[in-house]
This record gives structure tokens, C-alpha cells and sequence, in this order.
């Protein structure tokens, strides 16, 4: 089938044209300037977890080190509670003043300390009695018990 176009239609047909080259430029820049932005926001969010993964290793190194400074004062706080229960124990055990001839002659960390060190200047070792008094003057070695905050046991 033959068409006639007009002059007029032509002009129209190509104005039309013309104005869906520029249309489809234009839809083309939108796009590009869109992928632009999307590409140029991936790079900045790539950024954003590349310095969030060195933070997290950064973080976990510190975690790790703070665990290792825990158990350490874990155990410096088992060993430290051992001490002052230990402590606390011979706080309980009463001290000995070693008495010579009614004299204090030494203090001793216990009365068994005391009766050994006795025993070394020559003290019965196996017979502790009461001292003796000669014309009203304690005589021999005795032991007095008592506690660090001076009370007397």
C-alpha cells in the first residue's frame, strides 16, 4: 500500500524523532549519572567494612589481651586469698613470749616454736611444767600465750 505523507506529517514524524534521540540522551546521562553514584556509594560502603573488619581485629586482639590480664588477676587473686587465708589462720594460732626465770626471754610465732627454741639452750624438752619459785622469784623456763591483737590466750 502506497502512503502519501505530507510535508507537514514529515516535519512531525522527524520532530518526534528528534525528540526521542534526546529524550533517550537524556534517560542515557540519568542513568549513567545514577550508576555513577551507586558504583562511587559501594566504594564507600567497601570502605566503611573494610575499616569495621580492622576495627572488629583490632577489638578482638584487645579482647584477647584483657582475657589473658583476667586469668592472670584471677590467679593473683586465688594466690592473694590463699595468703590471707593463711594469714588469718596463724592470726588464730597464739603467739608464745618465752619467759626465763619469770624474764621475757624471746617471742616466738607459736608455742611450739618457742618450746623448740627453748630446747636449744636447754630447756627440758619432753617436761614443761609450771615454773617454780624460789624465795618468792619464778624460777625455770614458761611460756606465755597470746594473740597478735594482745590479748592473752
Amino acid at each position: 500500500m502506497i502512503r502519501v505523507v505530507t510535508a507537514e506529517r514529515l516535519r512531525r514524524l522527524l520532530e518526534d524523532a528528534e525528540q526521542a534521540r534526546a529524550d533517550a540522551v537524556e534517560a542515557n546521562a540519568r542513568a549513567s549519572e545514577l550508576h555513577r553514584r551507586h558504583v562511587a556509594r559501594v566504594d564507600h560502603l567497601n570502605g566503611r567494612v573494610e575499616s569495621a573488619e580492622s576495627d572488629a581485629a583490632i577489638l578482638r586482639e584487645h579482647v584477647a589481651e584483657c582475657e589473658t590480664a583476667l586469668k592472670e588477676s584471677a590467679a593473683e587473686v586465688g594466690a592473694l586469698r590463699e595468703e590471707l587465708d593463711v594469714a588469718r589462720r596463724a592470726a588464730v594460732v597464739p603467739m608464745a613470749l618465752l619467759l626465763r626465770d619469770g624474764a621475757p626471754h624471746s617471742v616466738h610465732a607459736s608455742v611450739q616454736a618457742a618450746k623448740d627454741h627453748a630446747a636449744t639452750l636447754g630447756a627440758n624438752p619432753s617436761g614443761w611444767t609450771a615454773p617454780g619459785l624460789v624465795g618468792g622469784t619464778p624460777t625455770g623456763w614458761s611460756i606465755m600465750p597470746f594473740r597478735r591483737n594482745g590479748a592473752v590466750s
